[in-house]
């Protein structure tokens, strides 16, 4: 089993309930689904497949939100030297550089309604306007965003996604609905304020796509290792995205380069891999899921545990202490009873060699854990003090399969259980 979550994004190509059941069935642990396209009733319509497909497999949902990107509201045929009208938002400058369609075609402000095409092309309406070194005058939330939001909500996704975050206040809003919040990294102010971003968010997906049209492309893979690292230190799952397999789209095998890349994310640390256009469009949907578990089943052997210090934090001491004893001893996993995952991510956070299995009266919490590295997560009734716990874990560990019975395991949890954001025991004891 590997321990790198795979993240995959639903689309025209893989509406159907045959498609989701064939993706669950070849490795996905958390489907996207891009609010960017489609309509509540196409995304209500997926929720309820995919809920009903996954049974007891805990397959988490992450509604991504548009957020306020900018398009075409027509076809454009623009050539070099000629001044062209496109939609400009408040904040831009003359000189100002606008690309459009992922920067294939480069214009420069004039004023604010006009720019100069400096390499042009021909494009349809749609295509997505970027302004890299504008300080843009936008909410981090649109209307649309907030109707959807109200709708994901209702629908009870498991995580959503805010497009275009530039510092920690743009998560406020979102934060207030109760769903943990990932932050996309994608503009240059989020770059600058990545520290107090992790802090803020839940989660980070590092947004490959508009963050190398905002950012020089050279910086991306620096800023990527960078928020991995930020967010594995952090306790906070962590999602690399974009054109991790894009070849796949039309072809059945991936480029040796993409799959360095999807490895090199998984030696980085990060939690998650997300595949985009490869199953929301592409013509090999499941293979790209199976090459993808494939790439990180070979690559997980040389990820070596966390061994940084913990700091004088008793949650990082504590569970920092439950993983390096289970290595010391031959432990053959860490069992983490959780109400919220807290202590989970802890533990996920240090990379231990063993399997980490979480149990948890909270079915949202199960779920949650989804996108969280190594944790095999599992529902049982509560228990009610620290003695029912030791007396009554060892079914339910059993019952997962990963721990044959007479087994050296390390038990760590927060006491009372009741109290989110504790961890504060750790015992030894065998299966």
């Amino acid at each position: 089993m590997t321990r790198t979550r795979i993240v995959a994004t639903l689309g025209p190509a893989t509406a159907s309930e045959e498609a989701i059941a064939a993706l669950i069935g070849a490795g996905v642990d958390v489907f996207r689904l891009n609010f960017s396209h489609g309509t509540h009733e196409d995304h209500g319509a997926a929720i309820g497949r995919i809920r009903r497909l996954a049974g007891d497999r805990p397959v988490a949902i992450l509604q991504d939100l548009c957020g306020p990107k900018f398009r075409l509201d027509r076809p454009l045929r623009a050539r070099a030297g000629e001044i062209v009208e496109i939609p400009l938002p408040g904040g831009v400058r003359p000189g100002d550089p606008v690309l459009l369609a992922d920067g294939t075609v480069h214009l420069e402000v004039v004023d604010g309604m006009r720019c100069r095409v400096v390499i042009g092309g021909d494009l349809p309406a749609g295509k997505g306007i970027n302004f890299p070194s504008s300080r843009l005058d936008v909410p981090a939330l649109t209307d649309k965003d907030r109707r959807d939001l109200a709708f994901g909500v209702a629908q009870g996704v498991d995580f959503v996604a805010l497009s275009f975050v530039r510092r920690a206040s743009d998560l406020d809003e979102v934060k207030r609905s109760g769903l943990p919040v990932v932050a996309k990294i994608e503009k240059p102010e989020a770059v600058e304020n990545m520290e107090e971003i992790v802090r803020a968010a839940d989660g980070i997906m590092v947004a490959r796509g508009d963050l190398g049209v905002e950012i020089p492309i050279e910086r991306v893979p620096v800023v990527q290792k960078r928020l991995i690292a930020l967010a594995n230190r952090a306790g906070k799952p962590v999602i690399t995205a974009t054109q991790m397999l894009r070849s796949m789209v039309d072809e059945p095998m991936p480029t040796r380069a993409e799959a360095t890349d999807v490895a090199n994310a998984v030696l980085d640390g990060t939690d998650a891999v997300m595949l985009s256009e490869e199953t929301a469009i592409g013509k090999y949907a499941v293979e790209s899921v199976r090459v993808m578990d494939r790439i990180i089943a070979e690559a997980e052997p040389l990820l070596a545990p966390r061994s940084d210090d913990p700091g004088r934090d008793p949650e990082d001491v504590l569970s920092a202490a439950a993983c390096e004893m289970a290595e010391r001893i031959g432990a053959r996993a860490i069992v983490v009873p959780t109400q919220s995952g807290f202590t989970a991510r802890k533990v996920a956070r240090r990379r231990p060699r063993v399997p980490i299995i979480a149990l948890t009266p909270e079915e949202k919490t199960r779920l949650r854990l989804s996108l969280v590295w190594g944790v095999a997560a599992v529902t049982v009734p509560w228990f009610g003090d620290h003695a029912g716990v030791l007396e009554q874990f060892r079914e339910p560990v059993r019952a997962t399969r990963l721990v044959p019975d007479g087994s050296r395991v390390v038990v760590t949890a927060g006491w009372p259980f009741a109290t989110p954001g504790i961890t504060n025991l750790v015992h030894v004891t065998t299966l």
